[in-house]
């Protein structure tokens, strides 16, 4: 059986050169939260984002849709900024088979489509 001052002696060097590692290794796991994830902002594909994202100065035009290669009226009806905090725009998208309501909010230094909070507009009872 090692005695005491033996056990230091023969093990307490060793010891001292395993424990810095592990101590840096837990460091290491300690690290800060990454940032929450935002959403990918890619480039614009879609004729629509693009229009929104910078309508002419009488705020109308015409595009090719990318789905269907139909020609498609665009008209800016208005833009604000959200309760996010976040510039948006909904355009008015008129088609051969109707019309199409489309909300765009600014994300970074692009633009992505956004859910409109209501689907129709509430009128006075």
């Amino acid at each position: 059986m090692l005695m005491s001052g033996e056990f230091q002696r023969r093990f307490l060097p060793l010891v001292v050169l395993l424990l810095p590692p592990f101590l840096l290794a837990g460091c290491a796991t300690m690290s800060p939260d990454p940032p929450p994830a935002q959403p990918e902002v890619s480039r614009i594909y879609d004729p629509v984002a693009g229009f929104a994202a910078d309508p002419p100065p009488n705020g109308e035009g015409q595009v090719q849709l990318a789905d269907t290669g139909e020609v498609a009226r665009l008209r800016l009806v208005r833009h604000y900024a959200a309760a996010s905090g976040r510039e948006c725009r909904e355009v008015r998208v008129t088609r051969r088979s109707g019309e199409q309501m489309r909300l765009f909010c600014r994300a970074g230094t692009g633009w992505i489509e956004a859910r409109p909070l209501l689907s129709q507009p509430m009128g006075r009872p």
